[in-house]
């Protein structure tokens, strides 16, 4: 055997947890000011979710922390993590994007800009 190998023989290999992904159950709703999308994201806190835009690309990270109250003897469920993107319609003003968390279920607000907004035009007589 070669001396390299030898050197890594003690050596435990590397261990990858690898957890699947679901796409979150979402619901978008579309008003005179924005566009809103509730996400599913059933155990996950604020520090395990992610929002990132990039150009015209919004996608949404949610990992669940397992916290176990002891050590398992038997396990049935298993912890799944969310991920999903969205292409960002044309007039929604990124700056103004908010989010929130509550009780499992992530709402996010994306504002229309002022040029997509329904408006009344006055009628002047004369």
């Amino acid at each position: 055997m070669s001396d390299k190998l030898e050197k890594y023989e003690d050596k435990t290999p590397e261990r990858v947890q690898q957890r699947a992904w679901v796409a979150p159950r979402v619901d978008i709703y579309e008003n005179d000011n924005e566009v809103l999308l509730l996400a599913d994201v059933p155990g996950v806190d604020r520090d395990g979710l992610t929002i990132d835009l990039d150009k015209d690309q919004l996608t949404l990270e949610g990992r669940v922390e397992e916290r176990a109250p002891g050590q398992a003897l038997g396990r049935e469920f298993q912890a799944l993590d969310y991920r999903r993107s969205f292409i960002v319609p044309s007039g929604i003003d990124a700056t103004r994007i908010a989010a929130e968390l509550s009780n499992g279920v992530l709402s996010l607000h994306l504002p229309k800009s002022e040029a997509l907004k329904p408006r009344q035009i006055q009628v002047k007589s004369g």
